[in-house]
């Protein structure tokens, strides 16, 4: 045995130990990719995800060689970008000799509403109606559009009320992006005075008298047991120690997201 194999260095000797460390191996071509991708940005781990969309829309997946490229680029270990890549339904992970994904996704929501307005059927007409080579069809978790079931989304672009034939008029006319409302700017909103009243509390306010105002106005957690939030507040209040504020982003439940 060699004596230095305990201490991490490769065995020596004609046909004797690797001629690379264990573990997937970095390629060139993929890791230029990912310079490309990156170049001017920073590195932090808190960015891999809007990196990992980065190489997902430039190439239609995530190959192994570019998620070992991301990693080495990014100091991380593979398996940090793996769990991320592979967690998110977005993300298209495909191994060594897989083929890719068709170039077009559509995700049909799965979610009560969706389910109750045809999704199901939706699905079907669309799977059987469309090349399967060129377009594939997914099931999908609540988009919290619940109000206008049954929703798709269409690579990235939402389709409310959908129909194959919506979703034919939208292929053919390639509407596959992000339609994004002219939402009102942050700026805009304290110019009319936005957030006036939050100001005024942080510098000079009653919390005892706010958490009143709370509960006398009956507002009321959605999450099924219709809790006063001004008592809840005051649970958590009541309570030694730090206190930390969980905000869900989606429930998945008709008309609480």
């Amino acid at each position: 045995m060699n004596a230095q194999a305990g201490k991490g260095v490769w065995k020596s000797g004609r046909g004797k130990g690797r001629a690379t460390p264990k573990g997937r191996q970095l390629e060139d071509t993929a890791w230029d990719d990912v310079k490309a991708l990156l170049d001017g940005l920073p590195r932090r781990r808190d960015l891999l995800i809007e990196h990992l969309h980065r190489i997902q829309d430039r190439f239609g997946h995530l190959s192994s060689a570019h998620l070992r490229a991301l990693a080495e680029e990014m100091r991380l270990s593979m398996a940090e970008v793996y769990e991320v890549a592979t967690f998110y339904a977005h993300f298209d992970v495909v191994k060594e000799g897989a083929p890719p994904p068709p170039a077009l996704t559509i995700r049909v929501c799965d979610s009560l509403s969706c389910e109750l307005a045809g999704a199901l059927s939706l699905k079907k007409a669309l799977e059987t109606g469309l090349d399967p080579t060129e377009v594939r069809v997914l099931r999908a978790p609540c988009m919290g559009r619940c109000d206008t079931a049954p929703v798709l989304e269409l690579g990235h672009n939402h389709i409310d009320h959908a129909t194959p034939a919506l979703v034919n008029a939208a292929i053919a006319a390639d509407k596959t992006h992000a339609v994004i409302p002219d939402y009102q700017t942050l700026d805009a909103y304290q110019g009319e005075g936005g957030y006036q009243t939050l100001v005024a509390l942080r510098e000079n306010g009653d919390w005892e008298k706010v958490q009143e105002d709370v509960l006398a106005s009956g507002l009321r957690g959605l999450g099924g047991a219709g809790f006063p939030s001004g008592r809840k507040w005051g649970f958590v209040r009541a309570n030694a120690g730090p206190s930390y504020l969980a905000v869900n982003g989606d429930e998945g439940e008709p008309g609480t997201i």
